[in-house]
């Protein structure tokens, strides 16, 4: 009994952190290939916008603009919460403020995935892209 109460001592202890998830096949590095929703969207930068999922964690850009955050998706749902990511002091980004691409990552709610496509589905609008590479999520 002596051995129980200190073994249940010992597990209130530890803290579990939860850590934001998605399917193992989400992993990769992704390129924009359609924005549906925008009329705005600059064709010029469209080709630019890229996407990296590792793990729970998401990067990316669009045009010069920058975002990173955090993303949970299972069965076909997901959860997205991105920011964008202040410019360097010595550039001019016309696309370093909140807009379409930001916006609708954030409401995205559902997704589908095959080994080379990932659509993003929302009120606002659905992004495309296209596997351009593969990532190995580190151990923390």
């Amino acid at each position: 009994m002596r051995f129980l109460s200190l073994f249940l001592l010992a597990g209130l202890g530890v803290a579990q952190t939860v850590t934001p998830s998605n399917p193992a096949p989400m992993n990769g590095i992704w390129t924009l290939t359609q924005f549906a929703g925008s009329p705005s969207l600059d064709r010029q930068f469209a080709a630019s916008g890229q996407l990296t999922i590792e793990g729970g964690r998401l990067t990316g850009n669009y045009g010069c603009g920058r975002y990173r955050g955090t993303l949970e998706a299972v069965a076909n749902t997901s959860r997205i919460s991105v920011a964008l990511l202040a410019p360097s002091p010595l550039v001019r980004c016309r696309f370093a403020v909140r807009g379409n691409i930001v916006d609708t990552l954030n409401a995205a709610t559902q997704y589908t995935l095959s080994r080379d496509h990932l659509v993003l589905f929302s009120k606002a609008g659905r992004l495309s892209f296209e596997r351009i590479g593969f990532v190995t999520p580190g151990k923390k």
